[in-house]
């Protein structure tokens, strides 16, 4: 996907230990999905032999830099984080606790250590991932391509 340099592209992973079935969690997270409008899904039940329990979501979503870095002498981090703080909030995330990377275009946010397995955040959120103008998951920004047969992995 390709993504403008004033978007702020997050990686959202929820958690849902409480639901034991696939329904039960998408009903559950449906009314953030809708919210939201992600550009990318993924939903799967956690392996049960795993660190995580019940089932878990990747969502994709990209909002608009808030504002001009060049305006008010305020940086790209500033208005980074403008985005990035309500949005956390609504995940039910501490937005004090979002460590820049740092080159400043992107950073990191999870829950503290003793919640980050349990995913006690409402829809289970535990972390989110944040880059400017691409996904943080491919920050090259396009997917690599691979030409081996895979043997050395």
């Amino acid at each position: 996907m390709r993504f403008s340099a004033d978007d702020v592209v997050m990686r959202v992973h929820l958690n849902l230990q409480q639901v034991s079935t696939a329904d039960e969690a998408l009903r559950a997270w449906l009314p953030l999905v809708s919210e939201l409008q992600p550009m990318a899904v993924q939903f799967e039940a956690a392996h049960p032999d795993g660190l995580r329990q019940g089932f878990l979501a990747d969502l994709l979503v990209s909002f608009p830099l808030m504002g001009n870095a060049a305006v008010g002498g305020e940086t790209v981090r500033d208005w980074m984080f403008s985005t990035v703080a309500p949005f956390a909030e609504r995940l039910g995330l501490d937005p004090s606790a979002f460590e820049f990377d740092d080159d400043g275009a992107g950073g990191v946010l999870s829950p503290k250590a003793d919640s980050v397995v349990c995913g006690d955040t409402p829809y289970g959120a535990y972390l989110l991932l944040v880059k400017i103008g691409m996904d943080p998951l491919v920050p090259g920004g396009e997917e690599a391509d691979c030409t081996g047969s895979g043997g050395d992995l």
